[in-house]
């Protein structure tokens, strides 16, 4: 989700002079709608965001080999969805997904 389309629909509904409680409804819903989308990652993503693997490929084959835990069971789809919570077990290192 890009941020400027968002920037530009605010500048347009302030200077038409748009209602303020629609405003406000507006960015209740966008708020809500970003929150549903971003709250869980993929496995493989999340290796590479904490820097645990230098790249897409490099989790893909330690996840294919069974490296990787979550929630205490061997997890060989790289493209699982972590949720809140979630504990990862990579080789020694212990993660919790937040």
């Amino acid at each position: 989700m890009h941020i400027k389309p968002l920037i530009n629909l605010f500048r347009y509904f302030l200077t038409e002079g748009i209602n303020l409680k629609i405003l406000y409804k507006l960015l209740f819903i966008l708020l809500y709608q970003y929150l549903l989308v971003y709250k869980t990652m993929k496995l493989d993503q999340y290796l590479k965001w904490k820097n645990l693997v230098s790249s897409g490929g490099e989790a893909k084959i330690l996840i294919r080999s069974g490296s990787v835990k979550v929630n205490g069971l061997v997890e060989t789809r790289r493209g699982r969805k972590l949720n809140k919570g979630d504990k990862v077990i990579f080789l020694k290192n212990e993660l919790i997904f937040e």
